[in-house]
């Protein structure tokens, strides 16, 4: 985890490659060690096998010495062993166990005869010592001890991990080479969309739009997402027009109805219409804060789609299949005498073993690059429900339709996603059955978003050390009741009675406009919005209560 944060404030294009690097850094040196472990393993059994042959032959060469006690013999049959210059020393011994001959290379020092043993070897830091027995017409006659050195397996094991330092090492700039020039083709897209995300969401630049690159996933998901632009920067100017109508027609009605006292009725009808322009302003307001918000869930997705990716392409560039490629040339190369060549060459003995090493990362490749094209695909997916629910959403309201009471907060949830994550906000939910609605279900959920969008800020400018907002859904005496609970700065009980006002806000950055449109919008619903709240720092609970739908009711 402290490894992650370091590389958490770097550019995301050199962070996946130090990851990669590493990444790729680590197999080639777990492969490179397990390959000079085996070497060892193996090089060490043949060098078994070869000093028990050499003994054998001894064996059978002294055993006529031992027989006739011609000790000039044995010390010639000794000598030998001299054209081995690893064979640091020997000794043939009596049925008793007595020393008969022995032998020390002219380049050895320190060899000392040991006590004899019975057909044992055994490896420590510096040789190979081996006792084998004599045997003469079935009958043990003495014993031949040989020590070697292991010289030869030292500087063949030398010899093996600097050929796996250079390969690791030319493999890492191959890499890094191959990564640089070609993550742009995967991460390019992904990037120059996050950048357009990034400058609409700061910006609320709505008239930008991400350049299209390819027919694919990409290719598509950036069409809908510069169609969901488009259709917000309408909402936005027709917000922005109504909005300026609407304040000049009041203030200009507001004057004449000043002077007009005889024409009163007609004022309220003026008012009437006045108020229902003022709610249409407020659900589109509604809409372009979940558009908003649905940016920032799009953006944070996008994250995941850039890493998914990237990392499928590099782990495709670093296959292991290169690997397979020179064993296949190998076997080409002695195809005349393939038997021969595996059973008795070195390298033909660990063929067997080297492609079943080969096969192993393949496979492992491969279900890696399977498991991230899954995540790619179902981060895009993601995506396209986000999009997909908030045009779904912007489509006209005024339609009544039967809805659940828990699914409209949970899609005000999915509005939020984004934020709450950021911010670290718990999300607990405590729904009692499932009561159905029969409203204008774009309404409700300008509602619930402005709600659970102020229960995050509320538990944002707290100093609580868990942040959490609840969500409950109940149902009593033909009425459904919604509330979202937070646990953060509460509100004071002087502002209780002023909070639903228009203009009226306590957060410095606010308008003073949600709360009071939602209000507006539940009483058009044919139900109330009120809060409740212990006071500063005790948290807060608004509470949405709309008339519940049953069959009963619907046939009354």
């Amino acid at each position: 985890m402290n490894g992650l944060g370091l590389l958490r404030d770097i550019p995301i294009q050199r962070k996946l490659t130090i990851i990669s690097m590493l990444t790729s850094g680590l197999a080639l040196l777990m492969a490179g060690l397990a390959f000079v472990a085996y070497e060892q393993v193996a090089f060490r059994a043949a060098m078994l096998d070869r000093l028990s042959i050499t003994a054998s032959m001894v064996a059978d060469n002294s055993a006529a010495a031992l027989t006739f006690n011609d000790s000039a013999s044995a010390i010639q049959t000794l000598r030998t062993l001299s054209a081995d210059q690893h064979i640091v020393g020997a000794a043939i011994y009596d049925a008793h166990g007595k020393l008969f001959a022995s032998y020390r290379h002219p380049g050895a020092d320190g060899f000392v005869v040991p006590a004899v043993e019975r057909e044992t070897q055994h490896f420590d830091e510096l040789s190979l010592r081996l006792f084998h027995d004599i045997n003469l017409a079935g009958e043990r006659t003495g014993t031949v001890y040989i020590q070697s050195d292991l010289t030869e397996m030292h500087a063949r094991v030398q010899r093996y991990a600097l050929i796996m330092v250079l390969v690791m090492i030319g493999a890492s700039a191959a890499a890094m080479l191959l990564a640089t020039r070609l993550q742009a083709t995967i991460s390019g897209p992904v990037s120059h969309l996050a950048h357009v995300v990034g400058v609409v969401t700061t910006q609320k630049n709505y008239a930008v739009r991400a350049v299209k690159q390819g027919d694919d996933e990409l290719g598509r998901l950036i069409e809908g997402f510069n169609a969901m632009l488009s259709q917000i920067q309408a909402q936005d100017r027709a917000l922005q027009d109504a909005h300026d109508e609407l304040e000049k027609r009041v203030e200009e009605r507001t004057q004449e109805l000043q002077s007009e006292v005889a024409g009163h009725r007609r004022a309220q009808q003026e008012l009437e219409r006045v108020h229902r322009q003022l709610l249409e302003a407020s659900r589109q307001a509604g809409m372009a804060e979940i558009a908003t918000n649905v940016l920032h869930n799009v953006g944070n997705v996008l994250n995941s789609v850039n890493v998914s990716a990237i990392l499928a392409a590099d782990l495709a560039q670093k296959s292991k299949v290169t690997g397979l490629a020179r064993v296949v040339a190998l076997m080409r190369e002695h195809e005349h005498d393939l038997g021969a060549f595996i059973g008795a060459d070195p390298r033909g003995k660990h063929l067997p073993v080297h492609l079943g090493h080969l096969a192993e990362h393949l496979q492992t490749e491969q279900a890696t690059i399977v498991k991230e094209l899954a995540s790619l695909r179902a981060n895009i997916g993601h995506i396209k429900d986000i999009v997909a629910m908030q045009q779904n959403y912007a489509k006209v309201g005024g339609v009544q339709e039967i809805v659940g009471a828990a699914d409209i907060l949970e899609d005000s949830l999915r509005m939020n996603a984004g934020a709450l994550s950021r911010h670290g906000v718990e999300v607990v939910r405590a729904f009692e059955g499932k009561p159905l609605l029969n409203v204008d279900k774009h309404k409700v959920l300008q509602i619930l978003v402005n709600l659970v969008r102020n229960a995050k800020y509320a538990c944002e400018e707290s100093d609580v050390s868990q942040r959490r907002v609840t969500l409950r859904v109940s149902s009593t005496n033909e009425r459904v009741h919604m509330s979202v609970t937070d646990n953060g700065v509460g509100i004071a009980p002087e502002n209780l009675t002023r909070i639903f006002n228009h203009g009226f806000t306590t957060r410095a950055s606010g308008h003073g406009f949600g709360l009071h449109s939602g209000a507006l919008a539940a009483r058009e619903l044919g139900g109330t919005l009120t809060v409740h709240s212990e006071g500063v720092g005790r948290g807060a609970t608004f509470t949405v209560e709309l008339p519940l739908y049953s069959v009963e009711t619907a046939h009354a």
